[in-house]
């Protein structure tokens, strides 16, 4: 879990960063820079590991997909701060990653890995609130992103993060 926790210790740091821009109205210009570094880390990563996986090792490849996934919303992210993209596509990429998050926390819960199952429905929330405000049209969703944000980043990812890091997870 060392790659893992590395690419959650970033996403931590990214989450909290984007519910404190917004919550205290800071330029997302000025937080876009790590979204870029932890999109990057991330999909270059998920790269890597693509070039290295055995073929028939499809829980490898799933990995890879989910890092790929991480990896893009936070290189969207980055590109909307800086672009001012129309974000109804990242909404609708959303709502796959939320299926995509579901699905992979039923089968860890089948396969008894609960801790994971439980960080990938905590991962469909934040999903489903991308997707929900910025696809569907429910806007005053949107005013919880800021906490929802922080609460994952502490959570959902700081908190596991550092203990994988530790060999603790």
């Amino acid at each position: 879990m060392g790659l893992l926790g590395v690419y959650l210790f970033f996403v931590s740091i990214a989450l909290i960063s984007n519910g404190v821009a917004a919550l205290s109205k800071i330029d997302y210009k000025s937080a876009s820079f790590i979204n870029i570094v932890t999109g990057s880390i991330i999909v270059i990563g998920s790269f890597i590991g693509l070039a290295r996986v055995d073929v028939n090792d499809t829980l490898t490849y799933n990995n890879i997909n989910a890092g790929f996934l991480f990896g893009f919303t936070y290189l969207f992210i980055a590109a909307n701060y800086l672009l001012k993209l129309d974000l109804r596509p990242f909404g609708w990429y959303s709502l796959c990653v939320t299926i995509f998050a579901v699905i992979s926390s039923v089968v860890c819960f089948k396969a008894g890995i609960i801790g994971m199952g439980i960080l990938w429905l905590a991962w469909a929330v934040l999903w489903l609130e991308g997707f929900l405000e910025l696809a569907a049209g429910f806007k005053k969703i949107g005013k919880i992103f800021p906490y929802l944000s922080i609460t994952e980043g502490i959570f959902a990812a700081g908190l596991p993060s550092v203990l994988m890091l530790f060999g603790a997870w």
